[in-house]
């Protein structure tokens, strides 16, 4: 899905239509399914043409991808200047604060709906697959390289072993007891595993929290 420019004169303008879009294709994707929503459902919900649709998306599967994406990115700039500022915490406050936010968003109900949308409709389309793992996974693995990168000097290979099982500590067990039905974990278990994640990444680098 475009994204456009920060110096387009109507970037913020087209910044709103393009979340206004990710809102209507979710909302579709979650009522119908991947096999029953269509380019012209999502134009339809979101308010706008065939036409202009397919001026932010190509097709249903990068409109999908971005939908996957979108779940798991800040939605505007507040909330992206909010994380930039987290670069400023101690290292393991900072790791901390990062996996609460992981976990933050990998349980939210739209989130757990939109995985579970895509392990229903696997067999039929198992393109999905790999479109939910780089938006889910894959893309909070690349947060974690960034942010340990932020603090560390430790070579680029370990940096990402190390991000992989510090996300690896975050989405596991938990996710899957929600996948299938269970509560999701109240903020003293959310704060226990981001405390361990951070505790994970300290270890392996051999670095003071501070």
């Amino acid at each position: 899905m475009k994204n456009w420019p920060l110096d387009h004169p109507k970037a913020k303008a087209m910044a709103r239509r393009r979340g206004d879009i990710l809102d209507a294709a979710r909302s579709c994707f979650i009522k119908t399914g991947y096999a029953g929503t269509s380019m012209d459902a999502i134009a339809d919900a979101a308010g706008i043409s065939l036409m202009t649709l397919y001026r932010h998306a190509e097709s249903k599967d990068d409109l999908f991808a971005a939908t996957v994406s979108d779940a798991c990115r800040a939605r505007d700039d507040q909330e992206r200047q909010y994380f930039e500022s987290l670069l400023d915490l101690p290292f393991r406050e900072l790791l901390t604060t990062s996996a609460l936010h992981i976990q933050d968003k990998i349980t939210r109900a739209d989130t757990v709906a939109l995985m579970r949308l895509v392990i229903a409709e696997a067999t039929a389309f198992p393109h999905l697959l790999p479109l939910a793992y780089d938006g889910f996974v894959t893309h909070f693995e690349n947060l974690a390289r960034q942010i340990i990168q932020a603090k560390s000097d430790a070579r680029s290979e370990t940096i990402a072993l190390v991000a992989r099982a510090y996300v690896d500590c975050l989405v596991g067990a938990d996710t899957l007891r929600i996948l299938m039905g269970q509560p999701r974990p109240n903020a003293v278990d959310h704060r226990r595993k981001a405390e361990m994640a951070a505790d994970i990444v300290v270890r392996a680098l051999g670095q003071s929290g501070v």
